[in-house]
């Protein structure tokens, strides 16, 4: 057959379309390449990102690790009354607001105790005395620690003045203002001393002087009525107050519940010759302040029970002893005309903390079942030591200097239900109390 001669027309034209159809397909394919690379770029960019975000979270994650490990706290501290106490003090006071909060875990309680200051036996102790405070107040306001406790004897109560009384009320309140700087509660217990019934030792005159004596009212004025928001159910100075978030009742009892009932200007009692707890008390105790269910508890007083000294027969000692015991093993308890059966009881004793005797220990009571007692040793300045009870776990730092860390004594407590931690603030070493 014949070509005619349009075919070679045709077939050239049939040849340029299909090399248009190329290179459109080409230049489509090249525009996707375009668009997949310019994706890839994007991912690999956010790749990068991620990881440079990752990294550096690590690095400060690792960093806080190695501060921690190498003692060193990211948290700020602001020691506001550093003017207040010896630049020595400075040191001492970071060393413990970084060791409590190493030791410190969710499951924890920590306080500090300081106790018997007898800060008008001279100048020097006033002045360590004002020293210790202004140290608790930036320690309690740099880091997690649940409350500050004065554990009693605060002073000696030997003002024999005809205006005794007032310059004894206005020595313990003067500890009272000090201590409202603190941002965490504080709890202030009644020594044996703080009535100023001791004045009699000056002047014989004086024995039960109800103008000499600090009454129940004059001493709450003084004391937790600057703190009434931490006194629950407040009586004769025993209170009780729960810690927030904690899961823990903390209850404060009151050793010199002596009656301020008085006749013919004299007081029925007084703390120079009253050691113990009035049938009250006790009874508020069972009924009231260990009533609350499924809560740690937390005992605090200026004295514990195993020094008889200056305890009558009425006294209840023994029977704050044998409450303490029964509550512990959750067995019952009875004595005298009180009982309570402790044995279904969903309460957990922590621990029982008092000072009084002038030493230190912890240890695990036999006497008690195996309750945790703490003693924190005297805060009152002195370059002499002295102990006895060695028998009973008891013993004294030495080593005081004034004007160094070391003129300074009071513990801070990291409890758990299995262990104790006792951070020393000044002389003496921090230890602790584990169950094996």
């Amino acid at each position: 057959m014949k070509r005619t001669s349009s075919e070679p027309a045709y077939s050239a034209n049939n040849k340029k379309s299909a090399a248009r159809r190329k290179a459109k397909k080409r230049r489509a394919r090249n525009r996707l390449i375009l668009k997949v690379s310019a994706v890839m770029l994007l991912l690999c960019t956010l790749f990068v990102v991620i990881m440079k975000y990752v990294d550096y979270n690590n690095s400060q994650t690792n960093a806080a690790s190695d501060n921690k490990k190498n003692g060193r706290s990211s948290t700020s501290v602001t020691l506001t009354q550093s003017a207040n106490y010896p630049e020595a003090y400075k040191d001492e006071i970071m060393k413990t607001i970084r060791t409590v909060e190493n030791d410190e875990t969710n499951d924890s309680i920590s306080y500090i105790f300081i106790t018997d200051m007898h800060i008008d036996t001279s100048e020097e102790t006033r002045e360590v005395a004002y020293n210790q405070l202004y140290a608790i107040v930036d320690i309690a306001n740099n880091s997690d620690i649940d409350f500050v406790c004065v554990g009693g004897d605060m002073y000696n109560g030997r003002y024999a003045d005809p205006n005794g009384k007032v310059i004894a009320m206005d020595t313990i309140e003067s500890i009272s203002k000090i201590l409202e700087l603190c941002n965490k509660p504080v709890f202030i217990l009644k020594g044996n001393h703080d009535d100023n019934s001791f004045s009699a030792q000056i002047n014989e005159d004086l024995l039960f002087d109800a103008d000499h004596i600090i009454n129940r009212e004059e001493w709450y004025s003084i004391t937790m009525k600057h703190f009434s928001q931490y006194a629950t159910d407040y009586q004769n100075g025993y209170y009780y107050y729960d810690i927030p978030g904690k899961n823990t009742r903390v209850v404060c009892l009151n050793m010199s519940d002596s009656d301020d009932t008085v006749t013919d200007g004299k007081q029925n009692q007084m703390g120079m010759y009253f050691y113990g707890y009035q049938n009250e008390q006790i009874n508020w105790l069972l009924n009231d302040a260990m009533s609350r269910d499924n809560c740690n508890y937390i005992f605090l007083c200026h004295d514990a029970f195993d020094y008889p000294e200056g305890y009558s027969t009425e006294s209840n000692r023994d029977t704050l002893r044998a409450i303490m015991a029964a509550a512990y093993t959750h067995t019952p308890f009875a004595a005298n005309s009180f009982a309570k059966d402790f044995t279904n009881w969903s309460g957990n004793v922590l621990l029982y903390h008092s000072g009084h005797l002038h030493m230190e220990r912890a240890v695990f009571d036999s006497e008690t079942g195996g309750l945790p007692l703490l003693n924190t040793q005297t805060s009152m300045f002195s370059v002499q030591s002295r102990g006895w009870m060695q028998d009973k776990g008891y013993y004294m730092d030495s080593g005081r200097q004034k004007g160094t860390a070391t003129e300074a004594l009071f513990d801070v407590v990291v409890a758990r239900k299995d262990d104790i931690n006792i951070v020393r603030f000044g002389v003496g070493d921090d230890y602790s109390l584990k169950k094996k």
